[in-house]
Protein backbone atom coordinates (compact mmCIF):
# COMPACT_ATOMS: atom_id res chain seq x y z
CA UNK A 1 0.00 0.00 0.00
CA UNK A 2 1.16 3.45 -0.60
CA UNK A 3 0.41 6.85 0.77
CA UNK A 4 0.35 10.29 -0.14
CA UNK A 5 -0.57 12.55 2.62
CA UNK A 6 -0.77 16.36 2.73
CA UNK A 7 -2.09 18.92 5.15
CA UNK A 8 -2.10 22.68 4.98
CA UNK A 9 -3.57 25.39 6.63
CA UNK A 10 -4.41 26.04 10.33
CA UNK A 11 -3.55 29.36 12.61
CA UNK A 12 -0.27 29.04 11.56
CA UNK A 13 -0.56 27.80 8.10
CA UNK A 14 1.38 24.98 7.66
CA UNK A 15 2.12 22.53 5.27
CA UNK A 16 3.49 19.08 5.63
CA UNK A 17 3.26 15.69 4.35
CA UNK A 18 3.79 12.11 5.03
CA UNK A 19 4.57 9.35 1.65
CA UNK A 20 5.20 6.21 2.31
CA UNK A 21 4.69 2.52 1.17
CA UNK A 22 3.79 -0.35 3.20
CA UNK A 23 7.34 -2.10 2.09
CA UNK A 24 9.69 0.72 4.10
CA UNK A 25 7.67 0.87 7.21
CA UNK A 26 7.66 -1.36 10.62
CA UNK A 27 5.22 -4.41 10.27
CA UNK A 28 3.62 -2.50 13.17
CA UNK A 29 2.95 0.54 11.21
CA UNK A 30 1.84 -1.00 7.93
CA UNK A 31 -0.77 -3.26 9.88
CA UNK A 32 -1.89 0.06 11.96
CA UNK A 33 -2.26 1.98 8.71
CA UNK A 34 -4.19 -0.50 6.76
CA UNK A 35 -6.35 -1.53 9.53
CA UNK A 36 -6.79 2.19 9.74
CA UNK A 37 -7.90 2.52 5.96
CA UNK A 38 -10.47 -0.12 5.71
CA UNK A 39 -11.96 1.26 8.96
CA UNK A 40 -12.02 4.62 6.77
CA UNK A 41 -13.66 2.60 3.88
CA UNK A 42 -12.02 4.62 1.74
CA UNK A 43 -12.19 2.09 -1.56
CA UNK A 44 -16.10 1.29 -0.35
CA UNK A 45 -18.52 4.35 -1.02
CA UNK A 46 -19.28 6.01 -3.43
CA UNK A 47 -17.72 9.43 -4.54
CA UNK A 48 -20.26 11.43 -3.54
CA UNK A 49 -19.81 10.29 0.36
CA UNK A 50 -16.33 12.46 -0.34
CA UNK A 51 -17.49 15.83 -0.52
CA UNK A 52 -14.53 17.59 -1.13
CA UNK A 53 -13.09 21.14 0.51
CA UNK A 54 -16.40 22.71 0.44
CA UNK A 55 -16.46 25.83 2.63
CA UNK A 56 -14.91 26.08 5.55
CA UNK A 57 -14.52 28.43 8.44
CA UNK A 58 -10.65 30.55 8.60
CA UNK A 59 -7.49 28.64 9.95
CA UNK A 60 -9.35 24.67 9.83
CA UNK A 61 -6.78 22.21 8.58
CA UNK A 62 -6.84 20.87 4.62
CA UNK A 63 -6.22 17.44 3.49
CA UNK A 64 -5.04 15.79 0.42
CA UNK A 65 -4.61 11.77 0.79
CA UNK A 66 -3.88 9.16 -1.93
CA UNK A 67 -4.36 5.50 -0.87
CA UNK A 68 -2.87 3.32 -3.77
CA UNK A 69 -3.57 -0.39 -2.95
CA UNK A 70 -3.00 -3.05 -5.22
CA UNK A 71 -5.34 -1.78 -8.35
CA UNK A 72 -7.19 0.06 -6.09
CA UNK A 73 -6.59 4.06 -5.79
CA UNK A 74 -8.93 6.64 -4.41
CA UNK A 75 -8.18 10.51 -3.45
CA UNK A 76 -9.95 12.35 -1.01
CA UNK A 77 -9.65 16.29 -0.83
CA UNK A 78 -11.12 16.93 2.55
CA UNK A 79 -10.96 19.70 5.23
CA UNK A 80 -11.78 19.83 9.23
CA UNK A 81 -15.17 20.54 8.61
CA UNK A 82 -16.18 17.67 5.71
CA UNK A 83 -14.23 14.74 6.06
CA UNK A 84 -16.52 11.85 6.80
CA UNK A 85 -16.44 10.78 10.36
CA UNK A 86 -14.84 7.14 9.55
CA UNK A 87 -11.96 9.21 8.00
CA UNK A 88 -10.65 11.07 11.21
CA UNK A 89 -9.02 8.27 12.85
CA UNK A 90 -6.84 8.08 9.82
CA UNK A 91 -6.27 11.66 9.52
CA UNK A 92 -5.26 11.88 13.04
CA UNK A 93 -2.81 9.11 12.61
CA UNK A 94 -1.01 10.74 9.64
CA UNK A 95 -1.08 14.08 11.22
CA UNK A 96 0.86 12.88 13.75
CA UNK A 97 3.26 11.10 10.70
CA UNK A 98 3.36 14.52 9.48
CA UNK A 99 3.86 16.55 11.88
CA UNK A 100 0.59 18.38 11.44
Amino acid sequence: MRIDFECSGGYAGLLRSFHGDSRDWSPELADELATLVARARLFDPAPEDFPGEGAAPPDVMHYRLTVVDGDRHRTVVCNDVTAPLPLHPLLARLRELAGC
